[in-house]
């Protein structure tokens, strides 16, 4: 049994923002012409410690990213196609990268109450944003979806208005959170650290992460879990923590 580490992706590994002329592709988008071009990148010194990290850890991605974007990361060097928790939780990858059926069925049975509700989320705030948010499903186990997303202009969802709107639905239980540009709002029973419990149970036999890697306050439920906690420099996290 490998010892392992846990880890975030987007802003904790990689980033659009960090495309410099030593930096590692991190993430990949097809184009026309079925060849692919870099969508974000890892910083090189990341890179370095993350290849080590990897010959001597196995290296498990904790992230908000459905399968298909999911799908798009290919790091060089590093192993990162399973274990897998994606979608916040929703879906758990295998060794083999394809989804836990067991896991499957689980969220199937958490999720299928909340199909109509989640749609009734976005047409709502599609609706009452009139346009300045741009929300999306993000599909989960046996094409349900697994919990909302809406981007938005920096800053704007924490104006009086975008805070008022959020008042005025009855969210019905669901965590409701602001991560930078992007609202998320989960139902009960997604979530980062309950799937990270089971990746830990079934392929780790119950032993914890060494060490939990992330970059938002909502990473701490699963980083929780770790030995050893680290987030970037300059995170929303490293930001948020005492000096």
């Amino acid at each position: 049994m490998k010892d392992w580490i846990a880890t975030d992706l987007d802003s904790t590994l990689f980033a659009r923002a960090w495309h410099a002329d030593n930096a590692i592709a991190a993430t990949w988008s097809p184009e026309e012409d079925g060849t692919r071009s870099p969508s974000s990148w890892m910083k090189a010194d990341t890179h370095r410690l993350l290849s080590a990290l990897g010959s001597a850890f196995a290296v498990v991605p904790v992230t908000a990213r459905d399968v298909d974007s999911f799908g798009r990361v290919d790091v060089p060097g590093v192993h990162l196609q399973g274990p897998a928790v994606v979608a916040n939780g929703a879906i758990i990858l295998g060794w083999d990268g394809l989804p836990d059926h067991a896991w499957e069925e689980h969220m199937t049975a958490q999720l299928a109450p909340w199909e109509s509700r989640l749609n009734d989320f976005y047409t709502w705030l599609s609706g009452k944003s009139d346009g300045l948010a741009r929300p999306r499903l993000i599909p989960g186990p046996c094409g349900l979806p697994a919990y909302l997303v809406a981007k938005a202009a920096a800053g704007w969802w924490r104006t009086p208005e975008a805070r008022a709107l959020l008042a005025e639905m009855d969210w019905l239980g669901c965590r409701v959170e602001v991560l930078g540009l992007e609202l998320q709002v989960l139902p009960p029973g997604v979530g980062k650290r309950d799937a990270t419990l089971e990746v830990q149970r079934r392929w780790f036999g119950g032993q914890p992460p060494l060490l939990c890697l992330g970059d938002m306050p909502l990473d701490l439920e699963f980083m929780r879990l770790g030995g050893l906690l680290a987030t970037p420099a300059g995170s929303t996290l490293d930001l948020t923590w005492p000096v």
